[in-house]
């Protein structure tokens, strides 16, 4: 028999009170249970006899086991009548108390005062994110939770609330494998013949063993008086029949089905058993999974007959494909991963309606500009649809269409660019000066970030309130980082190049020595800039430079699979650039070194003898100064002397290359720059991140701020006349959160003074200080 939800949270209750080390540590003298927004309250009582070690925070009643914090104080001292016995460690439930009050231990209200001590000396119940858990967490969560499948509407948050009691009461394994929505927790409180039809059609002999016999006779009758039918007499095949006709009441019922199909996963079994043998004019892959499947199988041969077509007759056959099978997407068979193919057409018909038409410009810059501003759109369907392609068994198909229509849009690009390229002097020129030092900047470098997942990462950021200017900048040639990492640096000056044996490597001036990642981190640092490894959030009163995500790394290993990685690659940029502005960061700029081109299949094979190279990569080859070959070749960024060779459109010098950059595109060469500041991140928590004195003078740097804040210097922090500052006012700050201040008396140079941040109203809105000693 399975456990109950409720039982299975009474042992994770009783977990917390042995997890500790005997003979290293000590057991813990109670089990803290803080509910914040009351969410267990309601099952309290259900709990009560489960846990004969539980207490609750409330107004005084033996019985219900509640009392004020003192008596709390009591139970776990054993002072008290009704303890629990020895050896129990007793649990303490504290409704509308969360984990933050009992830390701020100085703001805490008498009423909690006597519980603060033991938070020390016992353990919380929380989530392995360090905050309460809240019943939705606990069905979802794979760490200490039940890793239940539960919607994260707010709806289904409302019907949770009001079933928990019945949600407590259900066995686990009733609640494993199936979609838990507002329609189940509904249900639960108030359930209905029409759910309950569905939920017996899907397990026939398990809905009745579920239920008492009065409850059986009673289903039987309802569906008698509903819906004309009788579970016992005609069974759940003459039922399916019904369900697929749509008539009066069945229409209903099929209706709740379509909507939510995951919910009753053993109705599709029953409707193909009850299927005409020979489909007629009116039988449609909308209500038989059999038709839906022979459609998906007609989808997949007319999709694997385009992979071999010319760019216009695949680009016209997926548009038809999508009118035939694009309404399929519709059908319930969709929600249940039964119409893979179809699901993947409505990305491959938006990319072959964009590859119907190939971007032009007269000039490299013009095409670049073109292309940072819209044709990465085209990169990113294509993305999309990779992402999409379904099962391992459809794959050949998706793929196999998505190149009939992608690579030739991806070859022609390449290859106006490479001319207009060629024709203006064999080589780019980078729009902007390295970037210079300045307090509060911090540069992160995101390796193979390539054009329209930069886009994803700003769309990423704006979901969260953080708005952010987007540029674009040309990468060096050849796109690699060992070329484009130090060219794109804040000290590209101190690099030049060397021959072409170099492997594209940059070698430093100063010492002539080949780039490591240790000499560059090196000249960084040489140069004033922090080096922040990851996790790391520096001093943002100065310059940075780090380095965050795994997209080229990810590209090479995994080839076209990439597509399926950029989510998580884009969540974990996100996170990295909010983190650090909340560090104090007031300026963070977003670069990469090159972007890359990603075809599944592999890039086309392109000859290139290995005795013209030094060095010959996939996209690219460094050329023999004395090499004869027509091959097409441009200048080398740091060595214009030095001559590289790059496969003519999107050609690729070793076969089966599927991801890769080097050579001269659109997307491996147009690289995105982000820039974000601490002003358009919301609720960025204001504070004093540097004051620098000079005699009277003092420059303050304020993280976080707005234009609104003031910056006073006082003795005592709270009273505005002890005020050190000329005529005693707070100077404003800067829209970059600069202020210069100035003390009314030299004489007061040495005391013991405070930086005091000020809102409007003349209030600080920080709840701590920064304060110091004020010297010249």
């Amino acid at each position: 028999m399975s456990d109950t939800v409720a039982q299975s949270l009474v042992a994770s209750l009783r977990t917390v009170a042995h997890a500790y080390a005997p003979g290293d540590q000590i057991a813990p003298c109670a089990v803290l249970w803080a509910d914040p927004e009351r969410l267990w309250a309601g099952v309290v009582s259900e709990l009560l006899p489960l846990l004969p070690e539980m207490y609750q925070l409330g107004g005084y009643d033996q019985e219900r086991r509640s009392g004020p914090a003192l008596w709390l104080r009591c139970i776990e001292a054993r002072c008290v009548v009704g303890v629990p016995s020895d050896g129990t460690t007793p649990i303490l439930y504290l409704p509308g108390v969360s984990r933050e009050q009992l830390r701020a231990a100085e703001d805490c209200t008498s009423e909690l005062a006597a519980l603060v001590e033991l938070q020390y000396r016992g353990a919380m119940w929380l989530h392995v994110n360090g905050k309460e858990w809240t019943p939705y967490a606990y069905l979802v969560s794979k760490h200490g939770g039940l890793n239940l499948d539960v919607s994260r509407d707010q709806a289904t948050l409302d019907a949770l609330a009001g079933a928990l009691p019945m949600v407590l009461a259900e066995p686990v394994i009733h609640l494993q494998g199936r979609r838990l929505d507002s329609e189940f927790f509904n249900a639960m409180v108030a359930p209905d013949a029409i759910g309950m039809l569905l939920r017996w059609l899907s397990d026939p002999d398990g809905f009745k063993q579920r239920r008492s016999v009065p409850e059986w006779k009673a289903f039987c009758q309802q569906c008698k008086a509903d819906a004309g039918f009788d579970p016992v007499k005609d069974g759940p095949l003459k039922a399916a029949g019904l369900l697929a006709a749509r008539a009066n009441h069945w229409n209903y019922v099929w209706r709740r089905f379509a909507e939510s199909p995951a919910n009753y996963p053993g109705i599709v079994e029953w409707l193909k058993r009850a299927a005409p043998p020979s489909p007629g004019m009116f039988d449609s892959a909308e209500t038989w999974p059999g038709i839906n499947e022979s459609e998906e199988h007609a989808l997949r041969a007319s999709l694997e007959s385009l992979a071999d077509r010319p760019q216009d007759e695949a680009i016209q056959g997926l548009a038809k494909l999508e009118g035939q099978h694009g309404h399929r997407r519709r059908h319930p068979w969709q929600k249940l991963g039964l119409s893979p193919l179809a699901t993947s057409l409505a990305p491959l018909a938006r990319l072959a309606e964009m590859c119907a038409t190939t971007p032009g410009a007269p000039s490299p810059e013009a095409y670049a500009a073109a292309y940072a501003a819209d044709s990465w759109r085209v990169d990113a369907a294509a993305l999309a649809a990779m992402a999409a392609s379904g099962l391992p068994e459809v794959h050949g198909a998706v793929l196999g269409a998505l190149r009939a229509v992608y690579l030739p849009w991806l070859d022609s690009t390449a290859r106006h660019l490479q001319q207009l390229i060629h024709a203006n002097g064999q080589a780019v020129s980078r729009r902007h000066a390295p970037i210079e030092a300045a307090p509060g900047r911090l540069v992160l470098f995101a390796d193979g970030l390539r054009m329209d997942v930069a886009q994803l990462v700003a769309e990423k950021l704006a979901a969260a309130g953080i708005q952010s200017t987007q540029d674009w900048e040309w990468s060096a040639v050849p796109s690699v980082t060992a070329t484009a990492k130090p060219a794109v640096s804040p000290v590209a000056t101190a690099f030049r190049g060397g021959d072409a044996a170099d492997e594209f490597g940059a070698r430093l001036i100063s010492t002539g020595q080949l780039l490591t990642q240790d000499r560059f981190v090196a000249t960084l640092k040489a140069h004033g800039w922090q080096f922040l490894c990851a996790g790391e959030t520096g001093n943002p009163a100065g310059s940075a430079w780090t380095e965050a995500g795994t997209l080229d790394k990810r590209g090479h290993t995994e080839g076209w699979k990439l597509s399926r990685s950029v989510e998580a690659e884009v969540q974990d940029l996100a996170s990295r650039i909010r983190t650090l502005l909340q560090a104090g960061w007031t300026e963070l700029m977003v670069v990469t070194d090159h972007g890359w081109l990603l075809m599944p299949g592999g890039l086309p094979k392109v000859e290139l003898k290995a005795f013209l190279t030094e060095t010959r990569w996939s996209r690219c080859a460094a050329l023999k100064t004395e090499a004869q070959t027509d091959a097409q070749a441009f200048k080398w960024h740091w060595n214009p002397t030095v001559m590289m060779a790059s496969p003519p459109g999107a050609g690729s010098y070793r076969a089966g290359i599927e991801y890769s950059h080097g050579g001269v595109s659109l997307q491996e060469l147009v690289t995105p720059v982000l820039r974000v500041s601490s002003s358009q991140m919301p609720g960025a928590p204001a504070r004093v991140l540097d004051a620098k004195w000079t005699g009277a003078k003092c420059r303050v740097l304020v993280g976080g701020a707005d234009v609104s804040l003031r910056v006073d210097v006082r003795t005592s922090q709270t009273d505005p006349n002890t005020s050190l500052l000329t005529d005693q006012q707070a100077r404003e700050i800067t829209s970059d959160g600069r202020v210069t201040v100035f003390l009314e008396d030299d004489a007061d140079i040495g005391k013991q003074a405070e930086v005091v941040l000020l809102d409007a109203s003349g209030r600080d809105p920080r709840p701590d200080h920064n304060s110091g000693k004020l010297s010249p």
